[in-house]
């Protein structure tokens, strides 16, 4: 059993009981066995058993205050032993700072990091913070023997239940792996080091990423998998090198979430399903593997996907297991702290040794220079090594010198270029061989005068699919009549015929062997895919169009019901408007799949009910040309310029504001051409706030006018009061009180006369107008205007509006009871936590930091630091990865205050800090509104001489 050693000053006791009480939770269930020399009976011999304790503990806390960093004994027995057997063994040492105290000075607690977080003391906190902060120590050191037990060497593990293995999504790989034994080496080393949470594997595609990690599974599975409790596996591999390729991980968290055990889960958001996936995670040893989640990742590496962001993220600050990741390109959404819990190994190419190896077991015959050549040539590439040697050994009789009859392409190396050279003779050969056995029967294809085999047509359908292709969907494209040039080849092939030409193409390295989990499907690495299937586009498009029509019809009607309720379920119908596009069947596709049955009209089933705004923005990119900026020319100018407005919302939601801005930029051009006054008016309030968000007040302020304007040349008076609010928002975070005010009156004037049973602004626009009066410490008159529109709200059951006033409310509150020097918070936490909440469900990210800094400052109010400083980060992390500049520098203004109210000098340096960014921030965005906030916390700082 892992043993505790607290070390503290007995001066402190009181403090090492308190600490003794929550880990007594953990001694209680068996985890760990608590040691402080309390335990010592009398007249026993007590500095042997010190000795020995020190020895064998897995973890030493040090109760850090003044008494304990005086006491000769702690500082010359205790922590030196601790000290060496952490440098020497790993054993976890943690300092725990409980009163005030020059411990910063000391030269080597200094570097150790501390609890709480930041340092501060836990006599600073009230009763109920203390609890929390040593059950999170508690929790945190039990996650900490958890992965250590894990690790522990076993001669042998327990088999693995079936249903608590899934790795079905993994690609198929196939033949002997060459020359991997240290990489594999350091995946086991990955699995058994309990401080290597992720382990990325990046390399281009074809070096053999996948035939790694597929090989080390096979081991591993062997082993019973060495004594993790779970392994799941799902890749996102998709066609080729395409960078404009739109995949999102809303299936995969929703498949993972049902998998672990989720069924009702309340996360909504992308972000917090990836949150909540890494606490079912932690709950036990698991090995996870994401294969191939470059199409996620913009260009420079940063992930689109917000669900795999949380999800990494998490994994990285804490996990019981492993978590490995393959991709093209390098993960940079990994925070420097969190640096040392992943780790990165760059797969190289094979050595010309290696590669000589690979050849010869593929029969390739010449001298070991000569094969070492022919591996060096092809730069050691895996795939096209594989298919150079099938290639040599079918066409050439194996003969090595043969190689310099292939081809030479101008294709970059890296995007797979040896490997196309060998794909382009085989598709040569392949032409050839059906030229001389015409009697087969075969059509003639491209020109009129080649031939194709059954094998090369099979190639070409390959090229169809961005994804194992199945049973049924091969079968569709194979039902007669014949495609021509295309599919004329496959029509009278008997059973044995069939697999005997897919036999030929995995002894070709062409296809993927069988997959144990669809052996009915058919595969093929996505270089191979990528290859054939823009030869085919190239050259016999009509054949393209009409394979991926079939292919449109065989997916429109596979799904149950016309209106599938899950997104494994409505699966079918992605892959059918991707079919449909490719067809040429855009506004087919768009009126009778997307808006039909996967919108559900003005429903907006996939992104209101499912939360799946990654799906469906990977949908509408089958939409453009160039996402997200150019609509497809099959399409009006009406809806192309709806097809921006969709895009640009999903964007906004998912909190990629600067694409959300480009987006709607195009849209808003496009509805100023048409004369349609009121949706660029829509276009001119949105790219406003987002502008406003973003930090770009002078911009917003120009969208802001322009909203206004053409508003009133749609003369519709909804928008006019909706854009006359959007500009005053903008005025008020200039600074510009007045003439804000003045706007958000005489949009209320116009809502009295429009709708008379609700005369207060209400949804977003009452929000803005409330914040402007909380803003001049006007919390009576939001109490009474917020409690109304709140009722009509929740009449019309308007959940962001409902989430929203709640906002309002809990924030007025709270000054009135700072105004009355009152502590009791209550009303406002409730209502604070309402709006918290209901923000997570509706998924607007670019919102969710407005809830979360609002209760941060009551939870520093009330004294509650660590709650204050949780909201703070979430609302930190929301902004930077959105580029939410405005709410970033409130984050610095309240995070300075959090600071201040600490009363540490450490922590008022930190203040400073805090300050000194929002100052610089607030300065160049032009953010007057929160200039005298500044001039405020500056004045209390000067006070405090820092």
């Amino acid at each position: 059993m892992h043993k505790i050693f607290i070390s503290y000053s007995h001066q402190d006791e009181a403090w090492k009981d308190r600490l003794v009480a929550h880990l007594g939770v953990l001694q209680e269930q068996g985890l760990l066995e608590i040691w402080d020399d309390r335990r010592i009976a009398a007249g026993d011999d007590w500095l042997p058993q010190i000795e020995q304790a020190l020895n064998s503990a897995s973890i030493g806390i040090l109760l850090i205050t003044a008494n304990f960093l005086n006491s000769k004994f702690i500082l010359g027995q205790e922590v030196p032993r601790l000290l060496e057997r952490r440098q020497k063994d790993g054993v976890r040492v943690i300092p725990v700072i409980i009163k005030p105290c020059a411990w910063q000075h000391v030269t080597w607690l200094k570097p150790i990091q501390a609890r709480p977080k930041d340092g501060r003391p836990l006599s600073g906190g009230t009763d109920h913070q203390i609890d929390a902060d040593l059950a999170a120590l508690a929790n945190e050191i039990a996650g900490l023997l958890k992965r250590a037990t894990a690790t522990a060497p076993a001669t042998s593990f327990q088999p693995l239940p079936p249903d608590q293995i899934f790795t079905a999504k993994l690609p198929t790989t196939h033949r002997e792996l060459f020359g991997r034994e240290k990489e594999l080496k350091w995946l086991d080393e990955a699995r058994a080091d309990p401080h290597t949470n992720i382990l990325t594997l990046v390399a281009w595609g074809g070096v053999g990423k996948t035939a790694l990690v597929n090989e080390w599974l096979n081991g591993m599975a062997k082993d019973n998998y060495r004594g993790a409790e779970r392994v799941y596996g799902w890749s996102f591999y998709s066609q080729g090198t395409r960078e404009d390729k739109q995949v999102a991980a809303d299936e995969f968290l929703a498949h993972a979430l049902s998998w672990f055990g989720d069924q009702a889960s309340q996360a909504k958001s992308p972000w917090d399903k990836g949150v909540r996936l890494a606490e079912l995670l932690r709950q036990q040893k698991t090995l996870l593997i994401l294969d191939g989640v470059e199409p996620l990742q913009y260009p420079p590496g940063g992930l689109k996907d917000q669900g795999l962001q949380a999800l990494l993220k998490e994994l990285a600050q804490f996990n019981s297991g492993l978590c490995v990741v393959t991709t093209r390109v390098a993960l940079t959404d990994l925070s420097l702290k969190e640096k040392t819990s992943v780790k990165r190994i760059d797969l190289e190419h094979l050595s010309p040794e290696t590669g000589a190896q690979l050849l010869k077991s593929l029969k390739v015959k010449g001298t070991e220079a000569e094969l070492r050549a022919a591996a060096a040539e092809f730069n050691g590439h895996a795939l096209a090594l594989n298919l150079l040697g099938s290639y040599l050994a079918v066409v050439h009789d194996g003969e090595i010198r043969k190689r310099d009859l292939i081809p030479q392409l101008t294709e970059e190396e890296e995007q797979g270029g040896h490997a196309r050279r060998v794909m382009e003779s085989y598709e040569r050969w392949l032409q050839q061989t059906a030229q001389s056995t015409s009697q087969s029967g075969f059509l003639k294809f491209f020109n009129k005068q080649d031939q194709v085999s059954p094998e090369l047509s099979i190639l070409y359908l390959m090229g169809l699919f961005d994804r194992p292709a199945s049973e049924g969907a091969i079968n569709a494209l194979r039902a007669k009549p014949p495609i021509k040039g295309l599919t004329s080849a496959l029509q009278n092939l008997t059973l044995t015929q069939w697999f005997f030409a897919l036999k030929h193409l995995r002894e070709f390295c062409l296809l993927a062997e069988k997959s144990e989990h669809w052996p009915d499907s058919l595969d093929c690495h996505p270089l191979v895919r990528e290859h054939f299937g823009e030869k085919l586009c190239q050259h016999n498009p009509a054949a393209w169009k009409e394979a991926h029509s079939r292919l449109y019809e065989y997916y429109r009607n596979l799904p149950a019901q016309y209106q599938p309720d899950t997104l494994e379920e409505m699966e079918p119908l992605f892959a059918t408007v991707t079919h449909g596009c490719q067809a040429g069947r855009h506004e087919e596709a768009t009126r009778e799949v997307y808006i039909a049955r996967i919108r559900r009209g003005q429903e907006n089933y996939c992104v209101a009910k499912l939360g799946a705004f990654g799906a469906e923005l990977a949908i509408l990119s089958n939409f453009f040309e160039s996402p997200w900026s150019r609509p497809v020319s099959d399409f009006s100018d009406e809806q192309k310029a709806a097809i921006l407005n969709w895009a640009g919302s999903r964007l906004r939601a998912l909190g990629r504001l600067r694409e959300a801005a480009e987006n709607m930029e195009i849209s808003f051009s496009a509805f100023i051409r048409q004369k349609n006054w009121e949706y660029a008016a829509v276009d001119a309030g949105n790219l406003s706030e987002i502008h406003l968000i973003l930090g770009e007040v002078k911009q917003a302020i120009v969208y802001g006018r322009h909203c206004v304007n053409f508003a009133d040349r749609s003369r519709n008076w909804q928008q006019q009061i909706i854009q006359r609010t959007a500009l005053a928002d903008a005025l008020h975070q200039a600074g510009e009180l007045s003439t804000a005010e003045g706007l958000f009156r005489e949009a209320e004037v116009m809502q009295k006369q429009g709708q008379p049973e609700c005369p207060y602004l209400y949804s977003v626009r009452g929000y803005q107008f409330c914040d402007l009066l909380l803003s001049q410490v006007r919390y009576q008159e939001v109490q009474k205007r917020a409690s109304l529109i709140l009722e009509y709200a929740t009449q019309q059951n308007w959940i962001l509006d409902i989430a929203l006033d709640k906002l309002s409310l809990g924030h007025a509150i709270m000054l009135k009871a700072q105004a009355e020097e009152s502590k009791d918070f209550t009303a406002s936490k409730d209502y604070l936590d309402q709006a918290v909440q209901v923000l997570r469900k509706v998924s607007m990210q670019h919102h969710m930091p407005r809830g979360l800094l609002a209760r941060a400052a009551l939870y520093r109010l009330q004294g509650e630091f660590a709650k204050a400083e949780a909201d703070l980060e979430e609302a930190r992390e929301i902004a930077e990865r959105g580029e939410m500049n405005l709410h970033l520098a409130d984050y610095h203004l309240e995070a300075c205050r959090l600071c201040l109210a600490q009363s540490t000098e450490g922590m008022a340096q930190k203040a400073k800090e805090h300050l000194e960014t929002a100052s610089a921030m607030i300065e160049k965005m032009g953010y007057g509104r929160r200039k005298p906030e500044v001039e405020a916390l500056r004045h209390e700082l000067e006070a405090l001489k820092i």
